[in-house]
């Protein structure tokens, strides 16, 4: 399975770590490229099990320069994309 289509309730399951705050998750992955960052962005709540991610970031040799989730979303709104924000209630 791509990175890109992978559940969140997998990717958590598999993450290295994963980042928090008020706009989503980064969901940190290793593999044999390096450190990807699957983002999911459900503000405050949990995204669902099984959301697809709204962007990825990858690979990176150094885990510390993957986006927390703020500073993606702004990044993404910067480049004139979509509001992904999701409410899941």
């Amino acid at each position: 399975m791509e990175y890109d289509e992978m559940p969140y309730a997998e990717a958590k399951a598999k993450a290295v770590k994963v980042l928090e705050d008020g706009y989503g998750d980064a969901v940190i992955l290793k593999d044999a490229h390096g450190y990807w960052a699957l983002y999911y962005f459900y503000g405050f709540q949990a995204p669902p099990p099984t959301a697809r991610p709204h962007w990825m970031e990858g690979p990176v040799a150094d885990p510390a320069t993957l986006r927390p989730p703020y500073a993606m979303k702004r990044f993404l709104e910067e480049q004139g994309d979509f509001d992904y924000l999701n409410d899941v209630d």
